[in-house]
């Protein structure tokens, strides 16, 4: 078993047709079929159904084994390209995945420090869901996560609390309550709320807390974004919950209110999340510097 046998089974079951598994490789096909066969004779197992591959369905060992020659193959690559930038052939490329608050708000001038100190770095940004964003860090496909939850509890990753992801009440100056000194859950539910979309972490919290509260929620619009959701408020559809880190230009223009959440237990944190056993090259432990000088008093 070597690098390249490793290499064509993972790009035939990414790509499922020998053909361009050749095309990827700049090989021939009965190359690739070589490099397949050879491999499960070293191994003494068969990974697939077929012996034509002319329907690429692997056995249950074949599924297992996946797993870690998926994670041989983009470590290999990894040291490849990182051996490059120490020879000076190479620029480097830095894959970041980020939930939709940071990748918004928080990252942007980050990335512009980074890319003055690293000009030839390529930099990666994947905006995703948390779970999204954690599962690609296991399988190696992205070098560091910056994601909002309420806690990361993984044996295979290093979390680095950043901030806490607070939520606010924010207002249009003109709504009744935009001014009121002593907010109550209960004068809170009798005005529309412009809500975050069901299944986002923002609304389970936001019920959690109308649950522990003993209110109910007067939703008049549900909307998947922080931005429509502010526009919506602006226009006086109600107000709104929202991660505070969002707003904060519209609150020195003086476009929005902000005011504590009544009774709210703060959750959620924004994350640096990274890879317990991935090597660390030059560009990722510069930017995880930079975080953690960014945010070590906040």
């Amino acid at each position: 078993m070597n690098l390249q046998q490793l290499k064509v089974f993972v790009l035939a079951v990414e790509l499922q047709k020998l053909y361009l598994v050749a095309q990827k490789l700049e090989v021939t096909q009965p190359t690739v079929t070589f490099h397949l066969n050879k491999l499960q004779e070293d191994l003494g197992v068969s990974l697939f159904h077929t012996k034509s591959y002319h329907v690429i369905k692997l056995t249950e060992a074949g599924k297992a084994f996946y797993h870690y020659a998926s994670q041989i193959n983009a470590l290999s690559l990894e040291a490849k390209s990182l051996m490059d930038i120490y020879r000076g052939t190479g620029a480097g490329k830095l894959a970041l995945g980020s939930t939709h608050t940071p990748a918004t708000y928080m990252l942007p001038p980050l990335l512009e420090q980074l890319k003055r100190n690293y000009p030839q770095l390529s930099i990666l940004l994947d905006v995703r869901p948390a779970s999204f964003i954690m599962e690609k860090i296991k399988r190696y496909e992205l070098d560091l996560g910056i994601i909002s939850q309420t806690h990361v509890d993984d044996p295979d990753l290093i979390a680095h609390p950043l901030i806490r992801d607070e939520l606010v009440l924010i207002f249009d100056p003109e709504h009744p309550l935009a001014n009121h000194t002593e907010l109550t859950p209960e004068l809170l539910a009798e005005y529309p709320l412009v809500s975050h979309e069901e299944g986002s972490i923002s609304r389970k919290l936001m019920d959690r807390w109308a649950d522990t509260t003993g209110i109910k929620l007067d939703i008049s619009l549900e909307v998947s974004g922080s931005e429509a959701l502010k526009a919506a408020v602006r226009y006086r559809m109600g107000y709104g919950m929202i991660a505070e880190a969002s707003i904060q230009s519209e609150l020195s223009e003086g476009k929005l209110i902000s005011h504590p959440i009544p009774r709210w237990v703060p959750e959620r944190y924004i994350y640096a999340v990274r890879h317990r056993n991935k090597l660390v090259s030059p560009a990722l432990r510069m930017f995880w510097q930079m975080l953690e000088t960014k945010f070590k008093d906040m």
